[in-house]
């Protein structure tokens, strides 16, 4: 049973090269050639002007530069320590990160230590001393971070103060605390 339905997939493979293979220069029945498809003569580009009103709200160049240094800096290492609940109580271990930071967005891992018997995002445990790799995006004292497969992994919120970070995972009772290691 397995052989035939072997031989059924590789014709239809076959068949299917087949059509698609096929050119005008060898003897073809009339029916089967393709209809002669126009051939576009050059990529259009268009480039349209937005309108820029006069006034305070316009902005300047040297404005957007002056926004960007106010994003926080976040880039290196960082460690601290994470609470949330276990199977019986609280529970305190260590957390570690590790940011490198492009402007406004950035990527790196995160690290939390101890998580087997914790209430933390499957992902965390699985990963565990790896690290959950992860995205996010600095605003001037806070950060939107998520797993890089999407925030439905991993999704945390950070309040920057300096050299230091305290944040939380979204839809779990626990509280990160980092420090930037020097």
């Amino acid at each position: 049973m397995f052989a035939t339905l072997r031989l059924l997939l590789l014709a239809s493979a076959l068949l299917t090269t087949a059509a698609c293979s096929t050119s005008a220069e060898g003897p073809v029945p009339a029916g089967f050639l393709p209809a002669p498809r126009p051939r576009p003569v050059a990529a259009m580009r268009v480039a349209l002007a937005l309108p820029m009103e006069s006034g305070e709200s316009a902005v300047t160049r040297d404005q957007l530069r002056a926004d960007e240094a106010a994003v926080a800096d976040i880039a290196g290492r960082w460690v601290g320590v994470w609470s949330g609940f276990g199977v019986m109580s609280r529970r305190v271990s260590m957390a570690r990160a590790e940011f490198t930071q492009a402007g406004r967005w950035g990527w790196g891992k995160i690290v939390l230590a101890d998580t087997l018997a914790a209430d933390v995002p499957a992902v965390v445990t699985y990963r565990g001393a790896l690290g959950v790799p992860v995205m996010f995006d600095v605003f001037a004292t806070r950060i939107i971070m998520k797993h890089e497969a999407g925030s439905r992994y991993l999704s945390a919120v950070f309040r920057v103060d300096g050299d230091r970070m305290l944040g939380t995972l979204r839809g779990y009772d626990m509280l990160i605390v980092m420090s930037r290691e020097r």
